[in-house]
């Protein structure tokens, strides 16, 4: 009788859990200037995303549906999303009743309210409602600057308030474990977090928010700065060099590495790489060498043009592309990260090096402004 209970229990909890991951939505709209025109509702983004459309009737339409999630990022529009003049709303689509106001001909100031997390948008930029105005001033006045001295002026006015933007953001993520919208700001500022900082906002998270927000770009981040910590083996690649020959990263062992990702287009890639050389000159003989990733995969002329204008030739030089192809079928970017190097080592800022020991084995990453570091480092692993 007692296992029966249990069972009973159990059946219960889960049937509740499932209920609440579900339910119905109900989207009732008002729009101007958009009489008879074809209105759309698109969510749960990805390869097949739902899209269901309506004709807006008396300045009205309305979408109804069921989520199988408790939250979905969600968008209404008129036209072409692919348009660069689209007309577009974003706003979180949870089960219960919404209601939009849009203005037909600006977009930009419709309102969206209804559920848990839309509520909480609205309140966090209601709250940063100041700020945004005086950055759109700012950057209207930008583009409108006649000067190189105008501009530059403006961009100092529009630093602190920039700054002012992403601690908003990271107080609210660190103060909301609760919020969906915690991951989705978490994935602006995650390149420039360190593994710890990442790992430790993330875990932060209710297991709601990590079963159902929108976190699978930052727990691919979190295992991908796992793996290239101090201590652990450099990831392995193989990728054709300069010279349309094989290259794999592990037949190195035994050398010191510096794998340097850069592009023939970056200007601070371009000002290291003297000082990049006079280091191979200095350490080629006592086993250093060194691995070049460029992002030029779609600029393969400019690419050999820059190896050979910054002298990065001799046996100890290795030049690859980082591995990237256009592919529309393979995510909302076109692009086939598939044999992708600058993932394998969480690349977002060029350059960026990485120390390799002669066990394979990561001694340290290398950000732009950090040569003296990588001097230090080298000399002690060259003794």
């Amino acid at each position: 009788m007692k296992a029966k209970i249990i069972s009973f229990v159990c059946t219960m909890l889960l049937t509740a859990t499932a209920a609440m991951a579900q339910g119905n939505f109900s989207m009732k709209g008002t729009i101007k200037n958009a009489e008879g025109q074809t209105i759309n509702l698109m969510y749960d983004f990805g390869p097949n995303p739902t899209t269901v459309s309506t004709t807006v009737k008396n300045g009205k339409f309305q979408f109804n549906g069921t989520l199988d999630k408790p939250y979905q990022k969600a968008v209404i529009y008129i036209g072409s999303l692919q348009d660069r003049n689209n007309k577009y709303v974003r706003f979180a689509l949870e089960p219960g009743n919404l209601t939009t106001d849009i203005d037909g001909n600006n977009f930009k100031t419709a309102t969206v309210h209804g559920g848990k997390t839309q509520e909480e948008s609205n309140a966090f930029e209601a709250s940063l409602s100041e700020i945004n105005k005086q950055s759109e001033e700012l950057e209207d006045a930008y583009y409108k600057a006649n000067t190189e001295e105008e501009r530059n002026a403006i961009k100092e006015k529009m630093e602190p308030l920039s700054t002012q933007l992403r601690e908003a953001r990271l107080h609210f993520i660190k103060t909301h474990p609760d919020s969906y919208l915690s991951p989705e700001f978490l994935r602006f500022f995650m390149s420039r977090m360190s593994f710890e900082e990442l790992k430790s906002v993330y875990d932060n998270f209710t297991d709601n928010v990590k079963k159902h927000g929108d976190c699978a770009e930052i727990v691919k981040e979190i295992n991908t700065l796992e793996r290239v910590q101090p201590g652990r083996q450099a990831p392995d690649f193989t990728a054709n060099d300069i010279n349309g020959k094989p290259f794999t990263m592990s037949s190195l062992r035994g050398k010191v590495v510096i794998i340097d990702f850069w592009a023939s287009w970056c200007v601070p890639c371009r000002k290291s790489n003297p000082h990049m050389k006079s280091l191979y000159d200095k350490y080629h003989d006592k086993g250093l060498e060194m691995v070049y990733v460029s992002d030029d995969d779609s600029k393969e002329d400019a690419w050999r043009k820059a190896v050979e204008k910054d002298g990065l030739v001799g046996d100890g030089f290795h030049h690859v592309l980082r591995g990237l192809k256009w592919d529309r079928s393979k995510g909302i970017d076109g692009i086939d990260h598939t044999n992708d190097i600058s993932d394998k080592y969480a690349i977002h800022f060029l350059p960026t090096k990485y120390l390799i020991d002669r066990e394979g084995n990561i001694v340290c990453k290398i950000d732009e402004g950090e040569d003296e570091k990588l001097d230090q480092l080298l000399e002690n692993l060259m003794k």
